[in-house]
């Protein structure tokens, strides 16, 4: 197995520069030493195969037949075995890496779709909340423009008026109930309430964004959390009147639901009442149940959640009935407890408030509150 040969004496060849090139890799392969060994053999076939070193004239070839001759075919075969492993791994590697490459820019391109498609969709729902709400305030305006038309031109009759005139005037005038003490659908509100017999009216805060219709549906407060007013699915949902509420009767509290939306539709821009100088410049509530025009002076802003059965909290929205003095004290006692701030508008028994409740991410199923009176 032994090879007495002394490699760095290596010089015929037909290429000068091939032959230097090939006795310069020797050396560096030899390390120094002036023999090969079984040991050193396969250590430097390993490298050359590994590093696929090519030898490039016949003193190259001859060194490369002297390690065949100090190892046997088994060794020879498994160091190729060995190096071709090691090589298909690389490989694989190099291949999964391109493979997570190509995932992760997919993945991004998705991403980067959905969320251009996520913004537009928001966007858009947006722009149709807002062109549905216009659409909604043109008919109001128009049923609006109706009643006074009418009633400036029909004749009054100051002396003795018709059976025909009567009834025309009763036609167009919004006060006048079909039967005895029965409330009667204000002229302006008619035609959504045709439209939508959930209508319940119509809530608006000047000099802000807050100017949409009020919902409530018999048993349910969730109903319109996702439709709008045709009952299609909209995330932004509508505002909803709780539907223990009974707008005809005093001595409650009506309390109005909706989204805290980032775009700021609905009660997006509620949270604005967080600050008391905000609140001092937009004062006036004003809903309008289909019934009555009514408007309202903010009393106290408050935080608040939605308790568990067991916790001993102030339930805001379990309370409506302030008929009685004890419930009105207790009510107006937990606002003025819990308030942020409050207002020079006094609460005293008799009173009928508002309540506007939105979702607020101060805790867990937190709440932001406006409370607000009726100004008789």
């Amino acid at each position: 197995m032994g090879n007495d040969r002394n490699y760095g004496d290596y010089s015929a060849g037909y290429d000068p520069e091939a032959v230097e090139h090939d006795l310069q890799m020797i050396r560096q392969l030899m390390h120094g030493r002036r023999q090969l060994s079984m040991h050193l053999a396969q250590e430097i076939y390993y490298r050359i195969k590994q590093e696929n070193i090519e030898f490039q004239s016949e003193t190259g070839e001859d060194f490369l037949t002297s390690l065949y001759e100090n190892m046997t075919d088994e060794q020879i075969r498994q160091i190729n075995r060995t190096i071709r492993i090691k090589r298909q791994r690389k490989q694989n590697t190099k291949r999964l890496l391109k493979i997570n490459r190509q995932i992760a820019i997919t993945m991004s391109v998705i991403v980067l779709i959905a969320s251009i498609v996520c913004i537009n969709w928001s966007l858009f729902m947006d722009l149709r909340t807002n062109y549905q709400t216009k659409k909604l305030l043109t008919k109001i305006n128009t049923q609006e423009d109706i009643s006074v038309n009418a009633n400036e031109a029909t004749p009054r009759a100051d002396s003795v008026a018709s059976a025909d005139t009567q009834t025309i005037q009763q036609g167009y005038d919004e006060t006048v109930a079909p039967f005895p003490d029965s409330p009667v659908v204000m002229g302006k509100f008619t035609q959504l309430y045709e439209e939508n017999h959930d209508f319940a009216g119509w809530l608006r805060i000047p000099g802000t964004k807050i100017d949409y219709p009020v919902m409530s549906r018999e048993g349910d407060n969730n109903y319109y959390l996702d439709k709008n007013f045709e009952q299609k699915q909209d995330k932004n949902g509508l505002l909803i009147l709780d539907y223990r509420n009974d707008v005809t009767t005093d001595r409650q509290n009506l309390i109005i639901y909706g989204h805290n939306m980032r775009t700021g539709v609905m009660f997006g821009t509620l949270k604005n009442y967080k600050e008391k100088a905000f609140c001092e410049e937009h004062m006036t509530i004003r809903f309008d149940t289909l019934y009555e025009e009514c408007e309202y002076r903010v009393v106290a802003a408050m935080l608040g959640s939605v308790a568990y059965e067991d916790e001993d909290v102030f339930r805001y929205y379990d309370a409506i009935d302030i008929s009685t003095e004890e419930n009105f004290n207790a009510f107006k006692e937990n606002i003025m407890s819990n308030a942020i701030y409050t207002t020079d508008e006094t609460m005293t028994y008799g009173d009928n408030c508002l309540i506007l409740s939105t979702c607020d991410n101060y805790k867990e199923d937190g709440r932001f509150v406006v409370i607000a009176k009726k100004i008789e």
